[in-house]
């Protein structure tokens, strides 16, 4: 029997072994195959996991996570988060790789929260998160630059007088390590998993955002996106909300994917 008749046999015990989780991992899977066929080599194992992504059975999630491309039951159907870059932003994009390439820096924009949300404000924000030592030659060039409504670090009371008031603002924040981010348009933009973390951690800035919105937020990006469950409590753990996370999660939304198989160790 040669590997594809191999996979095409497990496919239905592989989906009656994983079922009703959203999430598998790859040991999970290389132990399903093994024990199928206990000969089974390294290589011959990456020809499978190759085949299921090619077949779109599976899909890579990263740091060893996949999701299921055509999954059993049609409420585990998710879409692949894919942020499109307003033209302001695109343009802050050219701007920090024309001015400072060498710089690491994370776009988003709070608009991209929009769709999750009941009622919609009628602001975007521009997020750039930038090394903390290149903050201000940033702010200065990009006011030489004739940028407008750019706020450096801004305290909750410069976006509730100011920022809020503006239809579109850019507001500058220190860069934190290993943030989840994804490239786009030759741009590094925030991974959903960082823009969650981010708006649950930083009540100050994002306030307007909390509440039953956040529960709104975070059950629909459940809901719509596959999410990496490692990478979110990763960066949560980084900012220090790992437990608070986990605690709004499972007591305050109706969100089911986090069990112990589902959640960084």
């Amino acid at each position: 029997m040669n590997e594809k008749e191999q996979i095409d046999l497990a496919r239905q015990d592989l989906i009656i072994k994983f079922a009703g989780r959203n999430y598998v991992y790859k040991p999970e899977l290389r132990e399903f195959y093994r024990l199928r066929n206990q000969t089974l080599s390294e290589q011959a194992f990456r020809r499978i996991m190759y085949a299921l992504e090619r077949e779109k059975f599976i899909l890579p999630l990263g740091a060893g996570v996949y999701g299921w491309l055509n999954p059993p039951n049609p409420q585990m159907v998710r879409n692949r988060f894919f942020p499109n870059l307003s033209q302001p932003s695109e343009n802050l994009g050219h701007f920090m790789r024309e001015n400072f390439l060498y710089s690491q820096c994370v776009l988003w924009e709070t608009r991209i929260l929009h769709e999750l949300m009941t009622h919609q404000p009628g602001q975007n924000q521009i997020i750039l998160e930038i090394e903390k030592d290149v903050m201000e030659p940033v702010f200065n060039r990009m006011r030489d630059a004739d940028y407008q409504n750019v706020f450096i670090n801004p305290s909750k009371g410069d976006i509730q007088h100011y920022s809020i008031n503006i239809q579109e603002a850019i507001l500058i924040f220190p860069l934190i390590n290993q943030s989840p981010k994804m490239r786009v348009n030759q741009f590094d933009v925030a991974r959903l998993e960082k823009i969650l973390v981010d708006v649950f951690y930083d009540e100050e800035h994002f306030f307007i955002y909390q509440g039953q919105e956040l529960i709104n937020i975070f059950e629909n990006a459940f809901s719509y996106y596959w999410i990496n469950p490692r990478t979110l409590f990763r960066y949560a753990g980084r900012r220090k909300v790992s437990d608070r996370l986990e605690k709004f999660i499972t007591t305050q939304t109706q969100i089911k994917t986090l069990s112990n198989n589902e959640k960084m160790s």
